[in-house]
């Protein structure tokens, strides 16, 4: 994996890019805190189901995806907004890196660059994040993005494993001057 200092790159995915979307996801590590619901077992089937339920969102205006890229174009994860609601002008904010960029503040950057293009591109008032209680280096990422700590959804999703609950965090649309 490259360690090039250069920040990342985002740039829309493509269907190159299904393997290693793939091979990231059945990750147990990158599964454990996506929550990826798939009937596909291998790693090409898993990212063509993930482009096809991308380009879905984007044809119909509810939401945008983008995978994250080093330097030199390896894929290190993808970020994106889903589930549009239009009541409130709301989306949720989805994101995940492969485990050996992890820790090394990519996501952050990611988060700076996509956030505010998120927002306007989808027209949104506001993003919201959910994040399991245990995992609290994305709490941690998304507090220092500037998102609010909202509350905890008691037992609110299922999980093969059972039911989890959730953290919510939000941002609004007034409060990007806080991001990055």
């Amino acid at each position: 994996m490259p360690t090039s200092p250069l920040p990342p790159q985002l740039r829309d995915a493509q269907a190159t890019d299904a393997p290693d979307i793939g091979a990231a996801l059945l990750d147990s590590r990158v599964a454990a805190h996506y929550g990826l619901v798939s009937d596909a077992h291998d790693a090409h089937s898993t990212g063509l189901e993930q482009l096809q339920w991308m380009a879905e969102l984007q044809a119909s205006g509810q939401g945008w995806w983008q995978v994250i890229v080093s330097a030199d174009g390896a894929l290190l994860g993808a970020v994106g907004a889903y589930e549009r609601d239009d009541d409130g002008d709301s989306a949720e904010l989805g994101f995940w890196l492969r485990p050996e960029c992890w820790h090394r503040g990519l996501m952050r950057r990611a988060l700076a660059l996509f956030v505010p293009r998120a927002f306007e591109r989808l027209r949104l008032h506001s993003l919201v994040a959910y994040v399991e209680p245990a995992n609290q280096a994305s709490q941690r990422l998304l507090q220092v993005c500037g998102f609010q700590y909202e509350g905890l959804l008691r037992e609110c999703t299922r999980r093969p494993s059972g039911y989890v609950s959730l953290q919510r965090y939000s941002l609004l649309q007034h409060e990007l001057c806080k991001l990055g």
